[in-house]
């Protein structure tokens, strides 16, 4: 048996030798062949888009699960919720008239459904919430002091305005970039493949950037009402990782299809949907950071 496997060992490495720069050559060749290389972009951008989707479907259950265990919505801007809304109305509307990847259009059904739920469910402990205040206010009206009303009005700390400084200057600055590197790639002088005009339909597109601007700006109330309050409280951070999450795989699935102008020209909106909102994301991660676990650290202490 060792003589046998020997042998067999030997005419193995005979044949890797003789065999392997022709397969090898062959191997490669067929890697780099146009074939492959669109048949592999195409899984990729598949399964940032199924990762994508099922980042999305997930991603209100922890803030769902957050507001039935408080019951209490306070900590939600509604009007983040409503440009929420909005965005995925003409998200919904504009990827429809353009016939979109399948993947939008999942994704633009479901933000609907979920956002209605959570709407829902914000107006219900709202409504059962204000009523509970009047209660008390009714109660305790006769014993408060005249002047303890503009006594209990929040003020930002000096710490807390100079980070509101720094958040406007880096979105402005950070959106000017944006905007600014993806004009110049779209309108290169030099660029051999322009964009073909002839390819985009425009009224899909007006859609698409007006859903562009509400995702982007509508974070920007949730942000503000966290610098005011100085607090997290009632916001699940899973949410916002989730969302991180999907928007980054939802913009890969698009670029994994191809880098052509025109393609990307068309898609951009929706990119810029996804891409533009990440910054304002990581921004509201920070606040959990400062708001939340830093206390937790220093109360421990």
């Amino acid at each position: 048996m060792t003589q046998v496997a020997a042998i067999d060992r030997v005419e193995l490495n005979v044949e890797r030798i003789y065999f392997t720069p022709f397969c090898l050559s062959s191997f490669l060749s067929f890697l780099h062949s146009p074939t492959m290389l669109t048949l592999s972009s195409e899984i990729g951008s598949n399964l940032c888009g199924a990762i994508s989707i099922l980042c999305w479907i997930v991603v209100f259950t922890p803030q769902l699960f957050e507001n039935y265990v408080r019951k209490n919505t306070d900590g939600v801007s509604l009007k983040f919720l409503m440009c929420w809304v909005l965005g995925d109305v003409f998200n919904l509307i504009g990827a429809i008239l353009g016939n979109l990847m399948i993947t939008m259009l999942l994704l633009a059904l479901y933000y609907l459904m979920a956002d209605g739920l959570l709407v829902s469910q914000v107006l219900y402990y709202r409504k059962n919430t204000a009523q509970v205040y009047r209660d008390d206010e009714v109660s305790t009206l006769e014993e408060t002091p005249l002047l303890s009303s503009s006594m209990e009005r929040p003020t930002l700390s000096v710490k807390t305005r100079r980070i509101v400084r720094i958040f406007f200057v880096g979105s402005v600055l950070s959106m000017l970039f944006l905007l600014l590197g993806t004009a110049t790639f779209f309108f290169w002088p030099n660029a051999t493949d322009k964009i073909d005009y002839t390819q985009v339909d425009w009224v899909p597109q007006v859609l698409g950037w007006t859903s562009a601007l509400l995702y982007c700006g509508g974070r920007i109330p949730q942000i503000m009402q966290n610098f005011r309050n100085e607090s997290v409280e009632g916001l699940s951070m899973i949410m916002f990782l989730f969302s991180l999450c999907g928007n980054i795989t939802y913009c890969l699935s698009i670029f994994l299809v191809s880098m052509n102008r025109t393609y990307l020209f068309i898609n951009f909106p929706w990119l810029l949907g996804s891409g533009g909102t990440l910054f304002f994301d990581f921004m509201i991660l920070f606040q959990f950071y400062t708001y939340k676990y830093k206390k937790t650290q220093l109360y421990h202490k």
